[in-house]
C-alpha cells in the first residue's frame, strides 16, 4: 500500500485487493498529511470489513447453498451445482472460502480441461461463478475470485436439429402412441421436457387453443416466468382425441401409468428410437426444442416471437437459432442478381 501524486496534483492510494489483485484509489487530496490521513481511515474500513466477514470452509459453503438451491432451482439444476462443487472441492480441497483465488480457479480449470474437455470447464466455471456471487450477497466474501479468470471459450456449436424429413422418418418408427404424442407436442410447442411432464389438463383451455406452461408447487419454470403456449392446427386435433381417450380430465397430460415422467426413461426411450431409425445418434429429446426454433426461423418468424415461444428471458439465447443451413444459404445469397451481357 503505497501513495502516487498524479500530474493533477492529487494523491492515489495504491494496494491489493483480497485476491492480490492491483488497485487504485483518490484520496482527492492534494496535501501529502491529508493523503496519509486518508490512508489511515482507508486502512481501518477495510480491516473493520474484513471483521465482518464470516469466515466458512467452502464445504460449509457448498451446504448452505445447495439448501438455498433446493428452493429456487430446478432439480436439473440443482444436480448441475452439487457436481461442480464436487469436483472444485475434489481438485482443490475444502479450503476456506476466503483463501480461494486466481490461481486456485486457474488449476482447477485446467485439471478439468485435462480430464475432460474445455466445454466441461466452461460448464464448472458458469456454476460456480453463479455461485460465489452469493458468498458476497452473504457476506463471506468481498469480491467474487471467478470474476478474476477469464470463462473457458468452448467451442462454437450449433444447436442439432431434425429436418422435417427426418423427424417425420423418426415419427415412422416410433409405435408407442403415448410416446408419439409426447413427440408430437414437444415439437409443436416448443416446450422443454420438464414443461411437458407437469402439463396437466386443467393447464390447457381448449377454446383459446393455448396451453399455460406455469410455475407450481412441485415445479418451476427455467426462468421463473409463467407463459402461454398456443396451439397450431396440426397439435390442436391430437391433444383433443388425447383428452378424449383419457380416463380422467384431471391430471398430468402425458404420464406413465398415472405418474410423472421420468427423464432418464424419455431419454432411452428416445435414443433407442433414433437408432433403430437411422438418424444422428446424437440426436436427443432436446433436439426437438431446437427444431422447433430453427423451423421457424428458418420460415421468417421473428426471433423476438420464437423467444417468448420458447420462453427465454433474454433473447441473446434465442439468437443462437439464427443460424442458417446450406440450402438457406443458397437461397439468400441468390437474392443478388444483376444482368451480365
Amino acid at each position: 500500500m503505497y501513495l502516487s501524486k498524479r500530474s493533477n496534483g492529487v494523491y492515489y492510494l495504491w494496494y491489493h485487493n483480497e485476491l492480490g489483485c492491483k488497485r487504485k484509489v483518490s484520496t482527492r487530496k492534494k496535501l501529502k498529511a491529508d493523503a496519509l490521513e486518508f490512508v489511515k481511515t482507508f486502512r481501518q474500513s477495510e480491516r473493520e470489513h474484513k471483521a465482518r466477514l464470516q469466515k466458512i470452509s467452502l464445504q460449509e459453503f457448498q451446504s448452505d447453498f445447495l439448501s438455498y438451491s433446493s428452493g429456487v432451482h430446478t432439480q436439473k439444476t440443482q444436480r448441475h451445482f452439487k457436481v461442480a462443487f464436487r469436483e472444485f472441492r475434489r481438485v482443490i480441497g475444502d479450503l476456506p472460502l476466503h483463501k480461494i483465488g486466481i490461481r486456485e480457479i486457474e488449476h482447477f480449470l485446467s485439471v478439468k480441461k485435462a480430464e475432460a474437455s474445455e466445454w466441461t470447464a466452461r460448464k464448472y466455471y458458469t456454476a460456480l461463478a453463479s455461485a460465489f456471487e452469493k458468498a458476497i450477497d452473504w457476506n463471506f466474501l468481498l469480491v467474487n475470485p471467478f470474476r478474476k479468470v477469464p470463462k473457458p471459450k468452448g467451442k462454437e456449436t450449433y444447436p442439432l436439429f431434425f429436418s422435417r424429413t427426418e423427424f417425420e422418418h423418426l415419427l415412422s418408427f416410433i409405435t408407442d402412441k403415448d410416446f408419439r404424442e409426447l413427440c408430437i407436442t414437444a415439437l409443436f410447442t416448443g416446450a422443454r421436457f420438464g414443461e411437458l411432464r407437469s402439463l396437466e389438463w386443467s393447464d390447457i383451455d381448449f377454446p383459446q387453443r393455448i396451453a399455460m406452461i406455469q410455475n407450481k408447487e412441485a415445479f418451476q419454470t427455467k426462468s421463473k416466468r409463467n407463459r402461454v403456449v398456443p396451439f397450431n392446427d396440426t397439435l390442436l386435433p391430437v391433444l383433443m382425441q388425447r383428452q378424449k381417450d383419457a380416463l380422467s380430465e384431471t391430471g398430468y397430460v402425458f404420464h406413465r401409468r398415472g405418474m410423472k415422467l421420468k427423464e432418464g426413461f424419455v431419454s432411452k426411450t428416445f435414443k433407442r428410437y433414433v437408432r433403430l431409425s437411422g438418424l444422428n445418434p446424437a440426436l436427443h429429446f432436446h433436439s426437438i426444442r431446437h427444431s422447433f426454433a430453427t423451423w421457424l426461423v428458418q420460415d421468417g418468424v421473428s426471433i423476438y416471437a420464437i423467444k417468448e415461444f420458447l420462453g427465454h428471458a433474454d433473447v441473446k439465447t434465442t439468437q443462437a437459432y439464427s443460424h442458417l443451413t446450406g440450402s438457406d444459404l443458397h437461397r439468400e445469397v441468390n437474392k443478388i442478381t444483376i444482368a451480365l451481357n
